[in-house]
């Protein structure tokens, strides 16, 4: 009897230290003992569909709180009047977060919520955002354009430091893709069909009366022309013998040669008649006046040997 009552009381001692050593763990790891951070609040107006109590709050990835409340503005606040804009603001999301004391104390300032309203002036803005694949979601605070994402519009205090929010980049891409199915629902798609049916017809008439086929035949026509001409210049280029002209022009510069070497001897020796052989030297200079005379007006005689034919006056 007394072996089975020590083997109740060790057992029982087990339990109790098992569980008074998970206690500790609940209270330290709940940070009961610690100061509190400041609460931040929010109004969305999407679905937070994936958002609980207890979801994380992060700060470009980093986490810096966790969701502590959820609920709608009409259940938390108290909405005066039945207006439309009084019904939109009900329906908006009021989410309430709790942030770590260590990030809310990173300046050592204890006016928390003078702190936020400037990183609100500076941009920070609080979205939904989605967690991967799994269909969890968390809050982003990240800093935003204020022009293009200024603070929401609300008939109340809030109760806590308010934050405003931005639209979640799934949000603004479904809202992004009904606006393109309302622009293309909003078009006369059978009009501009029978427009473009039309305009084709018209194209396809057009090319027929155009005659395509008669032109590029003309065409063809034309290359063959063009071809036939260039090689016929080419062989007139090739048959073209200047060996005739290169020789007078030698035989003419020979004998200028000579006489200027006979007016040389004479000079030097002091004999002969000056007077001939000036003469000579002129005629030689009118020889070569009248090649280049002719050449130049005739290129034919120089070139071929024979002066063109000479065509009679036209009649008027």
């Amino acid at each position: 009897m007394s072996d089975e009552r020590r083997y109740y009381r060790l057992g029982l001692f087990v339990i109790c230290g098992f569980l008074l050593a998970v206690a500790t763990l609940l209270v330290f790891g709940s940070d009961v003992f610690s100061r509190p951070g400041p609460m931040l609040e929010t109004y969305i107006d999407e679905s937070v569909q994936g958002l609980d109590v207890g979801a994380p709050l992060k700060y470009r990835g980093v986490k810096i709180g966790r969701v502590e409340q959820i609920g709608f503005a009409e259940g938390l606040y108290t909405m005066r009047g039945d207006s439309e804009e009084v019904r939109r603001l009900g329906r908006l999301v009021v989410m309430r977060m709790r942030i770590d004391r260590a990030w809310a104390e990173r300046n050592g300032s204890g006016d928390y919520e003078k702190e936020i309203k400037r990183l609100v002036e500076q941009g920070l803005r609080v979205r939904v955002a989605a967690q991967g694949l799994t269909g969890t979601s968390y809050l982003e605070a990240d800093y935003l354009d204020p022009q293009k994402n200024p603070p929401m519009k609300i008939a109340w205090k809030p109760a806590y430091i308010y934050v405003p929010s931005a639209q979640s980049a799934i949000s603004r891409l479904g809202r992004g893709a009904e606006e393109v199915f309302d622009r293309i629902s909003a078009l006369d798609i059978e009009s501009v069909v029978s427009h473009l049916d039309g305009a084709l017809v018209a194209v396809t008439k057009a090319v027929e009366d155009a005659k395509l086929g008669a032109l590029s035949q003309q065409a063809t026509g034309l290359l063959a022309e063009a071809r036939s001409t260039n090689r016929d210049l080419d062989k007139l280029v090739q048959s073209v013998d200047v060996k005739p002209t290169e020789q007078k022009l030698g035989t003419l510069l020979d004998q200028l040669d000579a006489t200027l070497r006979r007016a040389d001897l004479l000079l030097a020796s002091g004999q002969g008649d000056l007077v001939a052989i000036l003469d000579n030297l002129r005629a030689s200079s009118d020889d070569l006046r009248e090649v280049t005379n002719s050449a130049r007006t005739y290129p034919s005689l120089v070139l071929f040997g024979d002066a063109p034919p000479k065509r009679a006056p036209e009649r008027r």
